[in-house]
């Protein structure tokens, strides 16, 4: 198996507003845009993204800061932003639509930490269902911005619904990648991982989710999405663990249809994915996002985005991965 190439890291003139938690990146013309898991300003309150723009020497600059949800008491302070993509002057950033549990603490005394178990202990917060799209000019200035929720189809879903209640990180709803291509939107779910390793993804349009949306399938190894991006012929899954295992993160190609089989399914219809590499983080941060700068005859330029460095200049990496061939 091949290992993703390291290239160099993207020094970032300007301040990143959570650089410890940078979540998602994307690309729209020759700016980044990237985002946070954490709500901030005074208050923690504040989820934006930001737009860099890429210079000549390919560094980015700040350019500006647009707002995407504004926090409360009752709805909660952070969206956990774990997703951006862009299609024709539209981004699309989504929420994790997650539960969480209180964690143990050294501050605790043994029975607090044994009741951190309990059902009551798992927090919901509405703040995280929410899934924006933001029209820009061509400056990355907002036009109108528009927003809606995948709660519903969530809760109602057949497959799905089990998992609303129980914590991201113990195969909960966990969502942290989306992509657009042809007017459609894939929502990349980190959690649930099914029985055999199917990880769902969810495709449908943003002005009519709950009438087209659809759940394909991919085996990702136990692995959940972390990430999706388009390419030429289908999408590039950037794949993780699934809570704080060990597992390797992988880069694979994915034709974009379901990889279920079945007795009524002819080879062809059935989806294919091909395990491109693997790539190292740093030994303290997590990989967090991916985003395919340039797509060339024989491999992907890629730019992977770590949550955990407190460094701006260390956020942002340059890889390079090989495209799929016959005799790989």
């Amino acid at each position: 198996m091949d290992t993703a190439t390291p290239g160099s890291f993207i020094k970032i003139s300007g301040d990143i507003v959570a650089v410890k938690n940078v979540s998602a990146v994307t690309t729209l013309n020759d700016f980044l845009i990237i985002g946070s898991d954490e709500g901030t300003g005074t208050d923690n309150k504040t989820n934006c993204i930001q737009l860099l723009k890429i210079k000549k020497d390919g560094s980015c600059k700040v350019q500006h800061n647009i707002l995407v949800f504004q926090g409360s008491n009752d709805e909660g302070n952070e969206m956990d932003i774990e997703g951006i993509c862009t299609e024709g002057d539209c981004v699309y950033v989504i929420g994790s639509h997650s539960a969480r549990r209180e964690r143990l603490s050294l501050n605790n005394t043994y029975k607090e930490n044994q009741t951190t178990f309990y059902i009551d202990k798992i927090e919901k917060k509405s703040s995280r269902d929410w899934l924006y799209r933001i029209r820009l000019d061509a400056k990355g200035n907002e036009i109108d911005k528009n927003m809606i929720s995948l709660r519903k189809i969530l809760m109602n879903d057949p497959a799905l619904k089990a998992f609303c209640e129980i914590p991201a990180k113990e195969n909960g709803i966990n969502i942290e990648g989306i992509a657009a291509k042809d007017g459609w939107l894939y929502v990349g779910f980190r959690g649930p991982v099914f029985r055999d390793n199917y990880v769902p993804v969810m495709k449908l349009r943003f002005d009519d989710p709950e009438t087209t949306y659809a759940l394909l399938y991919v085996q990702l190894g136990g692995r959940g999405i972390r990430d999706l991006a388009i390419v030429s012929d289908g999408f590039l899954i950037l794949a993780g663990p699934i809570g704080g295992g060990s597992d390797s993160y992988q880069v694979l190609h994915w034709d974009g249809k379901d990889t279920v089989s079945g007795k009524d399914r002819s080879k062809k219809e059935v989806g294919t994915l091909h395990l491109l590499g693997e790539i190292e983080p740093p030994r303290k941060e997590k990989i967090e996002g991916m985003a395919v700068i340039e797509e060339q005859k024989s491999a992907y330029q890629l730019i992977i985005a770590y949550d955990g460095t407190k460094d701006k200049d260390r956020v942002l990496q340059r890889f390079s991965v090989n495209k799929f061939t016959s005799s790989s």
